[in-house]
């Protein structure tokens, strides 16, 4: 990786790491990650991540060994345009974690469709 792509991969560690924190906060013990930097849920799957050089990394695994259940998934983003309505919502400031309580009215219609699909398969 270059060092633009190093960047953006700690960023992007950083933006899970901190959403695994706010889910263990919020008392959620089952959660599922998609994420979709394939390289980041290889390295976090494989169990490299504990001996990282990358600090985000050796503390994503730490909390991924509390007691709880944590499923990580790749998702390319061409497959999920939910998220990527939402992270557009969003992209105004620096990268950061974003909370949404109840998902936003832009993206209701969406996620209805995404249900009739599920459903219909």
């Amino acid at each position: 990786m270059g060092m633009g792509e190093d960047n953006i991969f700690k960023v992007e560690a950083r933006v899970v790491l901190e959403g695994l924190c706010v889910a263990w906060g919020k008392g959620l013990r089952q959660v599922e990650v998609k994420c979709d930097n394939a390289l980041l849920v290889e390295s976090l799957l494989d169990g490299g991540s504990v001996n990282s050089r990358m600090a985000e990394l050796r503390l994503i695994h730490g909390i991924l060994n509390c007691e709880w259940n944590v499923r990580i998934r790749h998702v390319p983003r061409s497959q999920n345009a939910i998220v990527d309505h939402m992270a557009r919502l969003v992209i105004s400031g620096p990268p950061s974690l974003v909370v949404f309580e109840k998902p936003p009215t832009l993206v209701q219609g969406l996620l209805l469709a995404d249900k009739r699909s599920f459903n219909s398969s």
